[in-house]
C-alpha cells in the first residue's frame, strides 16, 4: 500500500519518538466506479449521443466513395520466344521483396499518373481538380485565409480582399496528379505475384474505368521501357561497332606495316641462330680451357727444368725419348757424359716447349675471333627478338580487337532482332467491375464508433474528474488515508442560519444531525474506558469545516445525560459564539484569566439545556500567549473541580498556534473534516502539526456530508443512509 509524500504509514513512528500520521492509497473498488458511473449516466449518455450525432453530420457531409479493384499478374519466369537474353531483363523467381516493392511505386509515379490523366480527361473532373468548378459555385476553404475572405464576401462583408486568381493549367495538372495517387490503392496479395490496382471515387463507373486504365499504362510503361531499352541498345551498339571496326582495321594494318618495315626471319631460323650461338660459345669455352692448360704445362716444365727433375719433366709430357734422356742422366758416370745427356734433353725440350707455345697462340686467336662472332649473332637475335615480340603483341591486339568487334556485331544483330518481340514482364489478370455499393464511408462503422467515441469520452471525463478529486468523501477512505479513527460521520444539518442549531437540537432530538453528535459523543467517551475523558477539545484545518457546530452540539448532546457541561471558547479571533447563543455582555474568558471579572459574572447559562458558555473575548494580547501562560492552565484545572465535561472550541490549526497549545491540557482531540470539500494535503498538515507537539488526536469526524448526494454517489459507507429513515425524526 503506498504512502503520500507527507504521510507515513500509521503505527510506525518518525525518528522524533511520536508518530506521524499517514495517508494511504485506496484500493480500487469496483463497485464504487460502477456506482460513479451509473450516477453520471445521463452525462455518459449524452456525450454518446453527441458522439453519434458528430458521426452522423460527418456522414452527411462525406461523399460516399465507390472502389473498383483490377487484378495484374507479375510472370515471373516467362519462356523467350528466343533464346536470347533480353536487354531489359524480366523478374526471376530469384526477385526479392524491394524488386516487388518498386513496382508499387511505378504504379503511383507522378509520370505514368500523369499519362491516365491526360488519357481520361480528369482535369476537367471537379472531384480531382477543385478549379474545374466554376468560382462562384466552390465551396470557400476556410482553413485558409482566402476562404474565410472568400466567405464573407458571399455573406456581404466585402473587405477588400482580391479575388484569388486559378492556378495555371500546368499546376491543375499537378493538383490533378496528387488528387488522383490519394484515390488509388496498390499492394501486393501475400505469397503471390498479384498486384491489386484499387480507385476510389464517387463515381462507380469513372472508378472501374481508372483502375483499368491505370493498369493498361502499367503493363505498356513495361513495353515503353523494354522498347526504349533496346532501341537505345540498338543505337548505342551500331556506333560501338563501327568504332570497332575501324579500330580493328587500324590494327591489322599496324602489323602488316610493322611485318614490312622490319627484317624479319622466321621463328625456327631464329632458333637456329640460337642454337649456333650456344654451340660457338661451347667451343670457345673449350678452347679457353685448352688454353689455359698449355700454359699451365709451360710453366709446370720450365719451374721443373730449373728444379733439374729430369724425370718429372719426361713423365709430364709422356715422351719416351725424354724418358730415355732423363734415365741416361740418371746413369751418366761423370759430369762431361751428363752435361752432354742434358744438353740433348733441353734441345728435345726446346722443341716441345715451342710447340705448346704455338698451341696456345693458336687457341687464343681462335677464342679471339669466336667472341666476334658471338657477340655479332647475339646482337642480331636480340634485335631480331625484340621485333619478333613487338609483332606478337600487335597481332594480340588486332586479334583482341577482332574478337570485341564480332562479340558486339553478334550482340547487335540479336538486339536488332529483339525489337519485334518484345513482352511486358505483367499481365492482366482481372478486369475491374463496376461496384454496386459504397465502400466509403463505412456508416455503420462509423456511426459505432461515434458512439463509442462519445461513450468513452464521458466514461473518461467521470473517472477523470473522480481521479482528480483530492477530498474526502467517505468514513473509510478518511480512516484509510490518515491511520486515524473515525468518530463520527455527522450529516449536513438543515438550518437556515448558525442562531437555529440550539433550536434544532432542543425540537428534534431524534434527527439523523442529532443521532450523529451522540455517537461522536459515545465514540469520545469510550476512546478511553478506563479514564474517561473530561478537557475535550474540538479542532480542524482550515476555517469553514463545522469546528463550532460541532463543538456547539456536542455540549448541549452531553447535557442531556444529567451532567455538567461546560463550552469555552477560545478562538478569540472570530468569537462565533456570541451568534450561536444570546450573550448580551463583551466580557469573557480573558477578563476571567486577567483577574478583572470573576467567573460566575462572565459565564453565560443557557436556560433550554442547562450548559454553560464562556465566550471569548477581543484583546491586544496575542491569544498563543494567553493560553501558553501559567494561568490558563491553572484556571482549566479549577474547571475540572466544577464541571463534567468541558469543551474547548479553538481556532484553525494551520492558521495560527493557538489549538496546539491549548491541546496540551485536552483530555481528547476531536479533528474535524468537511466532506467533499478539505483537501487531503490540508488534512495532513494538520494532523502533522499536532503530531509534532506530541499531541494525541482521539480521532476525526466528517462533518457537513449531504446524505442524499453520497447516496447518488454510492458509496457502500452510506448504503444505509435510505433504510434508517425510519429511525429518524428528520
Amino acid at each position: 500500500m503506498g504512502l503520500d509524500a507527507n504521510m507515513q504509514e500509521p503505527g510506525r513512528a518518525p525518528s522524533g519518538g511520536r508518530a506521524e500520521p499517514a495517508l494511504r492509497v485506496e484500493e480500487l473498488d469496483l463497485r464504487r466506479v460502477v456506482s460513479t458511473l451509473w450516477r453520471s449516466k445521463w452525462v455518459i449518455l449524452m456525450l454518446g449521443l453527441a458522439g453519434l450525432g458528430i458521426a452522423m453530420l460527418y456522414l452527411r457531409s462525406t461523399v460516399p466513395l465507390y472502389e473498383a479493384r483490377a487484378e495484374v499478374l507479375w510472370e515471373v519466369a516467362k519462356p523467350n520466344i528466343v533464346d536470347i537474353d533480353p536487354v531489359a531483363s524480366q523478374a526471376s523467381a530469384a526477385s526479392d521483396f524491394l524488386l516487388l516493392q518498386s513496382q508499387i511505386k511505378i504504379v503511383t509515379s507522378s509520370r505514368l499518373l500523369g499519362k491516365v490523366v491526360d488519357e481520361m480527361g480528369l482535369a476537367e473532373r471537379p472531384f480531382f481538380n477543385p478549379f474545374a468548378v466554376p468560382p462562384e459555385a466552390r465551396s470557400p476553404d476556410l482553413m485558409s485565409l482566402g476562404g474565410i475572405l472568400t466567405a464573407l464576401a458571399r455573406l456581404g462583408l466585402d473587405l477588400g480582399a482580391p479575388e484569388p486568381a486559378d492556378p495555371p493549367a500546368a499546376k491543375q495538372r499537378e493538383i490533378t496528379i496528387d488528387a488522383l495517387a490519394r484515390s488509388i490503392g496498390v499492394s501486393w496479395v501475400e505469397n503471390s505475384y498479384v498486384l491489386v490496382l484499387s480507385t476510389s471515387t464517387p463515381d462507380p463507373r469513372l472508378s472501374a474505368d481508372l483502375a483499368n486504365e491505370i493498369a493498361r499504362f502499367y503493363i505498356l510503361d513495361q513495353l515503353e521501357k523494354k522498347f526504349e531499352a533496346t532501341r537505345a541498345a540498338t543505337e548505342w551498339l551500331s556506333e560501338r561497332v563501327a568504332e570497332l571496326r575501324l579500330e580493328l582495321e587500324a590494327a591489322e594494318q599496324t602489323v602488316e606495316d610493322y611485318s614490312a618495315a622490319s627484317e624479319l626471319i622466321s621463328e625456327e631460323a631464329l632458333a637456329a641462330r640460337a642454337r649456333q650461338i650456344k654451340e660457338m660459345r661451347d667451343r670457345r669455352r673449350d678452347l679457353v680451357e685448352r688454353r689455359r692448360d698449355l700454359r699451365g704445362d709451360s710453366t709446370v716444365i720450365s719451374d721443373l727444368r730449373q728444379a733439374e727433375n729430369f724425370a718429372a719433366i719426361a713423365d709430364r709430357l709422356r715422351r719416351p725419348d725424354l724418358v730415355d734422356l732423363a734415365g741416361e742422366i740418371a746413369d751418366a758416370p761423370d759430369d762431361g757424359v751428363r752435361a752432354a745427356v742434358i744438353a740433348r734433353f733441353d734441345r728435345a725440350l726446346l722443341q716441345i716447349t715451342l710447340g705448346i707455345e704455338q698451341n696456345a697462340k693458336r687457341a687464343e686467336a681462335q677464342i679471339a675471333a669466336l667472341g666476334g662472332s658471338i657477340a655479332s649473332l647475339e646482337k642480331e637475335l636480340e634485335v631480331q627478338s625484340k621485333a619478333l615480340v613487338e609483332l606478337r603483341q600487335l597481332q594480340r591486339e588486332a586479334e583482341a580487337s577482332r574478337l570485341i568487334y564480332e562479340s558486339f556485331l553478334s550482340r547487335l544483330k540479336e538486339t536488332t532482332v529483339q525489337e519485334g518481340i518484345q513482352q511486358p514482364d505483367a499481365r492482366m489478370l482481372s478486369d475491374a467491375w463496376v461496384p454496386d455499393w459504397p465502400s466509403k464511408p463505412k456508416k455503420v462503422a462509423i456511426l459505432g464508433l461515434g458512439a463509442i467515441a462519445g461513450l468513452v469520452a464521458g466514461v473518461s471525463i467521470i473517472v477523470l474528474r473522480e481521479k482528480l478529486n483530492a477530498t474526502f468523501r467517505t468514513a473509510g477512505e478518511l480512516e484509510a488515508r490518515t491511520g486515524q479513527a473515525v468518530l463520527g460521520t455527522i450529516p449536513l444539518a438543515p438550518l437556515p442560519r448558525r442562531q437555529a442549531l440550539l433550536d434544532f437540537l432542543a425540537k428534534r432530538p431524534g434527527s439523523s444531525f442529532a443521532e450523529s453528535i451522540r455517537n461522536l459523543r459515545t465514540s469520545v467517551l469510550l476512546a478511553n474506558i478506563d479514564k474517561p475523558p473530561q478537557v475535550i477539545m474540538v479542532s480542524s484545518g482550515e476555517p469553514g469545516e463545522g469546528k463550532t457546530t460541532t463543538c456547539v452540539a456536542l455540549a448541549q448532546i452531553s447535557c442531556s445525560l444529567g451532567k455538567s457541561v461546560l463550552i469555552v471558547e477560545c478562538d478569540l479571533r472570530r468569537r462565533n459564539f456570541r451568534r450561536v447563543f444570546d450573550i448580551e455582555h463583551e466580557r469573557g474568558l480573558l477578563s476571567v484569566l486577567s483577574g478583572r471579572m470573576r467567573y460566575e459574572d462572565v459565564v453565560h447559562v443557557e436556560e433550554s439545556s442547562g450548559m454553560h458558555v464562556l465566550p471569548g473575548e477581543r484583546s491586544s494580547v496575542n491569544a498563543a500567549d494567553v493560553f501558553a501562560s501559567k494561568r490558563f492552565a491553572e484556571f482549566l484545572q479549577e474547571l475540572r473541580g466544577h464541571y463534567d465535561f468541558i469543551f474547548v472550541d479553538t481556532p484553525p490549526v494551520l492558521a495560527v498556534p493557538d489549538a496546539r497549545v491549548i491541546a496540551q491540557h485536552a483530555d481528547a482531540l476531536v479533528y474535524v473534516v468537511r466532506w467533499n470539500r478539505t483537501l487531503r494535503e490540508t488534512v495532513a498538515a494538520g494532523l502533522r502539526t499536532f503530531a509534532q507537539v506530541n499531541a494525541r488526536i482521539t480521532g476525526v469526524a466528517l462533518t457537513q456530508v449531504d446524505m442524499k448526494d453520497m447516496e447518488r454517489y454510492g458509496y457502500r459507507d452510506f448504503s444505509y443512509y435510505r433504510t434508517a429513515q425510519r429511525y429518524y425524526q428528520n
